[in-house]
């Protein structure tokens, strides 16, 4: 036997113990590596990076990357190379929630018919605004002075418009906050119509019915 396997073998007898556990180690790292499953691929996507309502348009900064599991992306969800900057949503987005496709609508009424505007209206009775959603269908009725002839003398409520959808009630209303009375809605209207409870909200109090 040769000098270096004299060495060899007296080297691995003195550390037979050491050298068994530590292929005990490697052995038992082998099979955690193999039996624990591959990381879940990441998905970047675009969140809220505050509380955002349908009043706005999304502005600049509005929005956040971030990565998410793959089973965790919504369908729609909107990518980093997508800019929502100008578009309008379609009802109050929770600062860290994932945009998608289903809550922009540019212009936002374009779902509920052609030719139709979102037309922000406050109602004076914020309890009946508690009661309305995306989708329900109002009367929105004006009390007081009509604001086109100057008549100051108040009589009953007349109708401004009939029978439109609700696009969506939002929250957090920033104006509400400040001291102003009532709730605001945004229903779908015609241009025309717009103007008129643009007018009629100048002069006097709103009111909704509920038509469907």
């Amino acid at each position: 036997m040769t000098p270096h396997r004299l060495v060899l073998g007296g080297f691995l007898a003195r550390h037979r113990r050491g050298l068994g556990a530590l292929c005990a180690v490697l052995a038992l790292a082998g099979a955690v590596l193999l039996l624990r499953p591959p990381p879940e691929p990441t998905v970047e996507v675009l969140v809220a990076s505050r509380d955002l309502t349908a009043v706005s348009p999304v502005r600049d900064g509005d929005t956040a990357v971030r990565s998410l599991p793959g089973f965790a992306v919504p369908d729609g969800a909107l990518r980093p190379d997508t800019d929502p900057t100008g578009e309008s949503l379609t009802g109050p987005v929770l600062r860290g929630e994932v945009l998608t496709t289903a809550r922009i609508a540019d212009p936002p009424a374009e779902a509920y018919g052609d030719g139709l505007v979102a037309a922000p209206v406050r109602i004076a009775d914020p309890g009946s605004v508690a009661l309305l959603g995306p989708g329900r269908r109002v009367d929105i009725l004006a009390s007081g002075a009509d604001p086109f002839t100057g008549d100051g003398a108040a009589g009953p409520a007349t109708a401004v418009v009939t029978d439109r959808p609700v696009i969506a009630v939002p929250d957090g209303d920033d104006a509400a906050a400040h001291g102003d009375s009532g709730a605001l809605i945004l229903v779908a209207v015609p241009p025309e119509e717009a103007r008129a409870l643009a007018g009629h909200a100048a002069a006097g109090h709103l009111s909704v019915s509920i038509t469907g």
